[in-house]
């Protein structure tokens, strides 16, 4: 079994890992941007309070898909060498996989108690959609 970098190239590619953290840092971006659209109408002062905790949700919502990808890509076993047999483990992905999806589920919990009511139905049908894969257009 060989160690996979997440959302980077193999160090062999030469070139494509600079273009691969571009892409992660502009899809980090526009995930920002579609989460702040939700809390424009929001006092000064709470948007100070809530920036963090968006910049945070971009990030791992960017890192999830990515660990998806990933488990994906190589299933959810793997085969690893143990000297003369071999044995299938579960990918070493996934428990990383299940605890950033529950900082990111709290993370979204918090950001969705800082919205007013009708920003905050839209926010959690948002979320039902990413959670069950479905792609959404925030208004």
């Amino acid at each position: 079994m060989t160690a996979r970098r997440i959302g980077r190239p193999p160090p062999d590619a030469k070139g494509s890992e600079n273009k691969m953290e571009k892409t992660t840092d502009s899809r980090i971006k526009k995930e920002k941007a579609r989460i702040a659209k939700l809390f424009k109408n929001l006092p000064e002062e709470r948007q100070a309070l809530v920036a963090g905790l968006i910049n945070r949700a971009a990030y791992m919502a960017v890192s999830l898909e990515d660990m998806e990808q990933t488990i994906n890509d190589d299933g959810m076993l793997m085969e690893m060498s143990q000297g003369s047999y071999s044995i299938q483990r579960a990918h070493p992905l996934i428990t990383q996989y299940n605890s950033m999806i529950k900082n990111y589920n709290s993370t979204i919990k918090l950001l969705c108690d800082n919205l007013p009511a009708a920003a905050a139905q839209q926010a959690g049908d948002a979320l039902m959609k990413f959670v069950t894969g479905k792609k959404v257009e925030l208004r």
